[in-house]
């Protein structure tokens, strides 16, 4: 008979430990890099394109949620959040 949620031989993602602290870090190192966006383009209000501060105030805010679901997240969405919020420091941090 078959699992229905998908085979049990897998591991899980998270491994004991640090990871609820390592995916909040990430999240809010994440925040933190679109306040400071936002604070620069409230200080020079010409230098960014509308649209693009628009996105970085979205993003924020998803950001805020997602760092507020990290409190009932589970093992493995909390390694998913962290995965993600890695992904786009490093690209906020490259542009």
């Amino acid at each position: 008979m078959s699992d229905p949620e998908g085979p049990t031989d897998q591991p899980p993602l998270h491994q004991p430990g640090g990871d609820a602290e390592q995916a909040r870090e990430m999240v809010e190192r994440v925040i933190d890099e679109y306040n400071a966006r936002l604070l620069a383009a409230r200080r020079d209000p010409g230098r960014y394109a509308p649209d693009v501060v628009a996105g970085w105030r979205t993003a924020r805010v998803q950001a805020v949620d997602d760092l507020d679901r990290l409190h009932t997240a589970d093992g493995d969405q909390t390694v998913q959040i962290a995965l993600a919020y890695a992904a786009r420091l490093k690209e906020l941090k490259a542009t």
